[in-house]
């Protein structure tokens, strides 16, 4: 039989439960919404700068000039390309540290609720059960420790797959300033006068 705090209790969880549905159905659409807005920008800025490519292509006289304006284009592309991927990655970085917020606090609701449900319950244990009731706490005391360092786990891996990501970013970047050594053409069998 339920008693008038359980049910509270009851009803509080359910509560909690559709706040959370509610929450993460709002982010799942604002995430929609920034990547389709992503999305649609790329595509915007793929389009004009083809467009752009090909006139420039369609005006060049010769195949020197062509290669000249395809490798010209080739730093652009890749510009955007790291903008794009850059945003893409910070969007979904935002999401997963809202996400792991919320869930990180209902995890540690859930243990407060779930440790002093026990305590409620190891009250009212029969007499003669201090050594059970010794193992249950000692395995709770057990559980919460490895959680906690499993969140540290992850968040240390976390952090070293963004800093991974971020020195790929400055060695792609400064890659791509580095100056760029103009070959001179190399003559075959020129003519002697």
């Amino acid at each position: 039989m339920f008693k008038v705090d359980q049910f509270s209790q009851f009803s509080a969880a359910n509560e909690a439960a559709i706040n959370q549905f509610a929450h993460f159905a709002q982010l799942s659409l604002a995430n929609l919404e920034k990547f389709a807005e992503i999305g649609l920008d790329a595509a915007r800025d793929s389009v004009e700068q083809a467009t752009a490519h090909a006139a420039a292509l369609a005006g060049a006289k010769d195949v020197h000039e062509v290669i000249a304006i395809n490798s010209a284009a080739l730093e652009p592309v890749m510009k955007r390309a790291y903008a794009y991927s850059r945003t893409v990655y910070e969007t979904a970085a935002e999401t997963n540290a809202e996400v792991k917020k919320v869930l990180e606090k209902q995890t540690s609701d859930m243990n407060k609720s779930a440790v002093s449900t026990l305590e409620e319950a190891f009250k009212y244990a029969p007499a003669g059960s201090e050594a059970y009731v010794g193992n249950m706490k000692s395995a709770m005391a057990a559980a919460q420790n490895a959680y906690g360092n499993l969140a540290a786990i992850n968040k240390q891996l976390y952090d070293t797959v963004e800093k991974t990501v971020e020195q790929n970013v400055a060695t792609v970047q400064s890659a791509a300033k580095a100056p760029k050594a103009a070959k001179a053409p190399v003559r075959k069998g020129a003519k002697r006068r």
